[in-house]
């Protein structure tokens, strides 16, 4: 018996035990199964008397971990074998771990853990036993081998863990979890199974609807091949886009950042390179790098596959409900009006049908119950179909889109507040860009005014805070959210002595380690650009946060935007550096607190939002002109707008706002 200590600080190693995600740690040790060439996974649950979690055990029959690198494997983290290889020994199929941390997430399942293996090492068959300690996880005891006649594999087990955290892998929900992590290599290696608490995972039974493209994507001077395959189930599942390389193993999973509402599905995007780009996707938007230009082509597909879907489902199910005499019309529409009414019924009722009762005698009742609502009670079928069917908050969400408009036009053709949304981008455009408007349009009572309650466009995510208010103030406010008493009244001065305005200051809760991010807004009129003056002016802003030294301990990050039409200046230069990303000046850590500081055009941001827009714009066939742009204004700001907008003109020409929008610099 002898006593390896991993080198890693211990509140390091608890960090990547990940121990509040056990769906997790199952998926990581499934995965070092498969990378030791497994045909077998079994994962069995034991329970105690009150049904609870007692003891996790995943047995499998791969080649298992020889006495020769049991120390190497379990010494450090990032020691793993797999980095220097992309396949595994004897099989020959795709390793998916290479960063040496799976063993760590054994943490996650019991307090004790344990590894027995058979392996063949050059002195034969030979068993080995690794355990370790919750109470002491940097230390893992590795017994003497001894000789085993009997099959290779690895046996892990975990106990002593008494937590509701657990009873996750109880739930529905783990097997989807596992079912769509491993539904592509399943696909690619049929020979495999895997085994949850009894049952196999079998994808192919729960695949509802699958579809896979081949596209190519450009970067740097090379052109790229990559697949997207859809894959829509008959269960309940996260919705994600899974990074794979190309045989199927997930790298990375991220967010799918589009609507499509009603369908249960899992995005894989297979590219072979992905597995030397892992954690690029965390860069978002932000990154120029191949990750970023290939989650932005596999999300225009998927927009545009399930706007498709959503009209070929619709047309099935109600085919479906013809076919059985369920349907509530008859014969063809006599009037344009029960047309109308008719192709209203069917939005509704097909966007709500996994709701209904099952029973066709039932669900002939409620199809018809819904017609009558439809046709004489418009704006109450929300309420009714929320007593009826009981549909939970995002499906009501969802129906608010549909029946929120004053017109049966409106329910069946766009979203109201998606609508105001593009309204407003067309007349920010106008005020910004036009150059007769731009001259009129003021910073601080007019642009900044309608800006405190459109706040979305600098990000869904964020609240706003305060407005136009003292850089010390901001700061109140800031430790006032984490719960601790003000700074002494001394106001937070700059460089040069004077106390800074910030124009909008907002937020937003982050769900890892409690940290708040924090966005300060500095805008500039329309007919300013952002020169080398604006731009120390932003930063003295950011430095007088970092210097604060009762901010030095806080998890907190904080970004600073520069906003005008245009930039001038050596501001030009600034915003292209090598090592950041674009727009990016700025960016520096002091503690536990990061500081950036960006500069954006108007035109960028604009564009970012109808970016987001792009899918509802095309699907609601919604592109407002500047007339309807100006008249949003005047309907939600009419106290702020300038005189030349806030009057109607008979002169002013009424044409479409959905052309690129300039990049005045």
């Amino acid at each position: 018996m002898r006593r390896v200590h991993l080198e890693a600080a211990e509140d390091h190693v608890e960090r990547l035990a990940r121990e509040g995600d056990p769906v997790g740690a199952i998926k990581e040790i499934i995965w070092n199964a498969l990378d030791a060439d497994a045909l077998t996974v079994e994962v069995t649950i034991e329970r105690t008397v009150l049904d609870a979690v007692d003891r996790v055990i995943v047995r499998d029959d791969g080649t298992g971990i020889t006495p020769e690198t049991c120390a190497i494997t379990f010494d450090k983290i990032g020691g793993s074998w797999k980095k220097t290889t992309r396949f595994s020994e004897h099989r020959h199929r795709p390793l998916h771990g290479r960063a040496g941390q799976g063993r760590l997430r054994g943490f996650a399942l019991g307090s004790a853990i344990r590894w027995t293996t058979i392996a063949d090492s050059i002195s034969g068959r030979l068993r080995t036993t690794v355990t370790a300690d919750r109470s002491s996880r940097n230390d893992f005891e590795i017994s003497d081998p001894r000789p085993d006649p009997g099959a290779t594999g690895t046996v892990f087990e975990a106990w002593g863990r008494q937590s509701v955290v657990l009873n996750r892998l109880l739930s529905v929900k783990a097997v989807a979890q596992l079912t769509t992590e491993f539904a592509p290599y399943l696909s690619m290696f049929p020979e495999v199974d895997i085994h949850f608490d009894g049952s196999a995972l079998d994808p192919g039974k729960a695949i509802q609807f699958e579809k896979s493209f081949d596209f190519d994507f450009s970067y740097g001077d090379e052109t790229h091949q990559a697949t997207l395959r859809v894959i829509e189930w008959d269960m309940r599942v996260d919705r994600e886009l899974h990074l794979c390389d190309a045989n199927g193993v997930v790298v990375d999973i991220a967010d799918l950042r589009i609507q499509a509402p009603g369908f249960d599905f899992t995005a894989y995007v297979m590219w072979e390179q992905m597995a030397g780009h892992a954690g690029e996707f965390l860069l978002g938007e932000a990154s120029d790098g191949p990750v970023a230009i290939l989650l932005s082509r596999s999300r225009e597909i998927l927009r545009e596959h399930f706007k498709i879907r959503t009209v070929e489902r619709r047309a099935d199910i109600i085919q479906k409900w013809k076919t059985e005499e369920l349907y509530p019309y008859h014969g063809e529409p006599a009037t344009e009006t029960e047309q109308l009414e008719r192709d209203t019924f069917d939005i509704v009722a097909t966007t709500v049908q996994r709701h209904m009762p099952r029973p066709a005698k039932h669900l002939k009742a409620t199809l018809a119950l819904l017609r009558e609502s439809v046709k004489h009670q418009p704006e109450s079928v929300n309420r009714i179909l929320d007593e009826v069917f009981r549909l939970s908050a995002e499906d009501r969400t969802e129906l608010e889109r549909l029946l929120d408009r004053t017109s049966l036009v409106g329910i069946i053709k766009a979203s109201s507040s998606v609508a105001a949304r593009l309204d407003f981008l067309a007349a920010l455009a106008h005020m910004v860009f036009d150059p007769e408007t731009r001259k009129v349009v003021r910073e601080r009572t007019q642009l900044h005014k309608i800006l405190e309650n459109e706040t979305w466009i600098f990000g869904e995510q964020y609240s706003l805070l305060v407005s136009d208010r003292s850089l010390n103030t901001v700061l109140d406010r800031h430790l006032h959210i984490l719960g601790r008493e003000n700074r002494d009244p001394e106001p937070v001065l700059r460089a040069d002595g004077t106390v800074g305005i910030v124009d909008l200051m907002l937020s937003r809760a982050r769900k890892f380690h409690d940290r708040r991010q924090h966005l300060v807004v500095e805008l500039k009129a329309p007919k300013v650009n952002a020169g080398d003056d604006e731009l120390r002016q932003i930063k003295s802003y950011a430095k007088a946060v970092a210097m604060d030294p009762q901010f030095a301990d806080v998890g907190v990050e904080w970004d600073f935007w520069l906003v005008a039409t245009g930039i001038g200046g050596m501001v030009d230069l600034e915003v292209e550096q090598r090592d950041k990303p674009h727009g990016c000046v700025w960016d520096f850590t002091r503690g536990a607190m990061t500081i950036r500081v960006w500069v954006k055009r108007w035109s960028e941001i604009i564009e970012e939002c109808k970016g987001r827009l792009t899918y509802f714009q095309e699907h609601f066939d919604h592109d407002p002109s500047v007339e309807q742009a100006i008249e949003y204004l005047r309907a939600n700001h009419p106290h702020v707008l300038p005189a030349a907008l806030a009057v109607p003109s008979q002169t002013r020409e009424s044409g479409p706002t959905g052309a690129a929008i300039p990049d005045h610099t």
